[in-house]
């Protein structure tokens, strides 16, 4: 009677463990390293380039009698909690609605999961040909007879 060993789940696809071995210590050096490296630098009274003149918790006890600071981090739990009700929210609402049978339902998973396939790059550059006045969105509505459109929200009020 012989029984067929099966192996042991460590030592499966052991040869792509062992290439993957220098990238992953080099993230974890290079991460941690540079934190490291942030927390020693913020003990320091340098202000812009590093001056190792050790002043122990005076930045900390500083900044935290600051009313800017308090605020800041007010604003940063406020917006943490809002940002992530907000997309939990959304990301729900669209996994609802993408998960109904509906008529063009491809159409819209294709419209929906489009942007995530494309690199943050050639993104910004489509959207930026089709904001662009002299070729995009704004020409095509000018072409269309509102010679007075003008589509720029980022300078308009």
């Amino acid at each position: 009677m012989s029984v067929s060993k099966r192996p042991n789940f460590l030592f499966q696809n052991l040869a792509s463990k062992i290439a993957s071995i220098p990238m992953i210590l080099t993230a974890v050096v290079i991460f941690v390293g540079c934190t490291l490296w942030t927390v020693a630098y913020s003990f320091t009274g340098s202000r812009l380039l590093p001056r190792w003149r050790w002043v122990g918790l005076d930045q900390y006890e500083r900044l935290w009698e600051t009313d800017r600071w308090m605020i800041s981090i007010n604003n940063l739990i406020l917006y943490g909690v809002l940002m992530m009700l907000f997309s939990l929210a959304l990301g729900f609402l669209l996994a609802a609605l993408l998960d109904q049978k509906i008529r063009g339902e491809n159409v819209f998973r294709t419209i929906f999961l489009y942007p995530y396939a494309l690199s943050f790059v050639v993104t910004g550059l489509t959207w930026q040909w089709l904001l662009n006045p002299d070729f995009g969105i704004q020409k095509l509505v000018r072409d269309l007879g509102w010679s007075t459109f003008e589509f720029a929200p980022l300078t308009n009020n």
